[in-house]
């Protein structure tokens, strides 16, 4: 492990002045240029300040360290987040929580503090299902709604396509045909994906072939979930069903289809997924959706990390999703 010393005499500057920057204490006694300059320095030798000093270097803290990427500017957080603190706050131990907004500088920033801390385990949370750069010198160290980019790495993630499958087939059983999708314009992103895929799957499984016209991908905000829907719905040849990528989406279709004098499930049945509150249970009617098992997949995860008992090979593992059947789907008018 790189000493103080050692980045002290890379960046040209005594052993105290390294240690005032590097401990946050460099303000109105170093100057800018040289703060930055050992910063950097440190931060290019991957140095770790020991902020515990001494007497715990062999002994364990009983804390762990969440590391978040813009997820508590998500609707996850809460329920991700409580169940970090509910599980640790049961088995006695703490929690130091840190969140980087995405920046690579502050991650790595970020990283440096957790592991000066001497955190047991760090929980990466990302802020949606996507791959995540752990880096190299962390050890014990798990990806929460995420997947790593390590192979020796943990990783829960809701099951996708299951779900997606399963929303689709809540349509079909209802006796829909013309089912159609929302999705996000963002086709890189995992979840897009997958539900798309899972969406032609479940129609092919009972012989329907999916019909391009009916996916429409747009952006993930308000104005652009009202123009996806419609283009959807604004039109002769409308579909009777609309499984939509997120609540956020299906919210956009409520609106549309109250313009077009279109009547909800009596016209249309709507399925979204995430199941967020303040979305699904105050539209009205209520909207039927895909619950994404946030919760569940925080808990398990940080109970695995404190008892040590993570799968070898490491594996990303895939919680299923609970379909919230509400008001807003039904059978298809019979012309439909």
């Amino acid at each position: 492990m790189t000493t103080l010393g050692e980045v002290a005499a890379a960046a040209g500057v005594s052993t105290a002045t390294a240690s005032l920057v590097l401990s946050g204490k460099d303000k109105g006694r170093v100057s800018r240029g040289t703060a930055e300059r050992v910063r950097a320095t440190a931060d290019s030798m991957a140095y770790v300040r020991d902020a515990l000093a001494g007497g715990m270097r062999n002994r364990r803290t009983r804390t762990i360290g969440v590391l978040g990427e813009q997820v508590l500017s998500t609707p996850y957080a809460v329920a991700m987040i409580g169940a970090v603190l509910n599980a640790t706050r049961e088995l006695g131990w703490s929690v130091l929580l840190t969140d980087s907004g995405g920046d690579e500088a502050r991650t790595r920033r970020a990283v440096r503090e957790l592991r000066s801390r001497r955190v047991d385990a760090i929980v990466h949370a990302a802020m949606y299902h996507q791959e995540v750069h752990v880096p190299p010198e962390l050890t014990n160290v798990a990806v929460l709604n995420g997947f790593a980019d390590r192979d020796d790495v943990l990783g829960v993630v809701p099951d996708e396509e299951t779900a997606a499958r399963d929303a689709v087939a809540h349509l079909l059983g209802l006796g829909h045909r013309r089912i159609a999708h929302i999705t996000h314009d963002e086709e890189t992103t995992v979840a897009v994906r997958l539900r798309r895929s899972a969406y032609e799957t479940a129609l092919r499984s009972v012989g329907i072939a999916p019909d391009p016209a009916l996916v429409v991908a747009g952006g993930n905000d308000p104005a652009g979930a009202d123009a996806s829907a419609r283009r959807l719905l604004d039109r002769e040849d409308r579909p009777s069903a609309v499984f939509c990528y997120n609540d956020g989406m299906a919210a956009g279709v409520y609106r549309v289809a109250a313009s077009l004098g279109l009547s909800i499930p009596q016209d249309l049945s709507v399925v979204g997924f995430d199941d967020l509150a303040l979305i699904s249970t105050n539209l009205a009617p209520a909207l039927t959706t895909m619950r994404l098992p946030h919760y569940e997949m925080a808990d398990w995860l940080v109970r695995r990390l404190i008892a040590g008992d993570t799968p070898v090979p490491a594996t990303t593992r895939r919680f299923p999703c609970e379909i919230v059947v509400r008001a807003s789907t039904a059978a298809p008018r019979a012309s439909a």
